[in-house]
């Protein structure tokens, strides 16, 4: 069984990294593979350069970036339609 956790992103800079650990932390064991997917809502912080970092560091994290901010919901669905 594939899990896929979508979370749009948005002023996360601080956070991301502590956002990842505690999904990859929750995540039962009955998925053989699961992927993050972080979506950049054009985030005015440094928010993009931070998923980047991560998803070099993890290989279940992908990161996308919107255009402009178009809001969490967008984020969220442009997210699932990478799934």
């Amino acid at each position: 069984m594939k899990l896929s956790v979508v979370s749009p992103v948005y002023r996360a800079e601080l956070v991301l990294d502590e956002l990842v650990e505690r999904i990859e932390k929750s995540i039962p064991s009955a998925f053989n593979s699961y992927e993050i997917i972080l979506v950049d809502d054009f985030s005015p912080d440094k928010s993009w350069q931070k998923i980047v970092d991560i998803s070099k560091t993890h290989r279940n994290v992908r990161g996308f970036k919107l255009s402009r901010n178009f809001g969490q919901h967008y984020a969220i669905t442009a997210g699932l339609n990478q799934v």
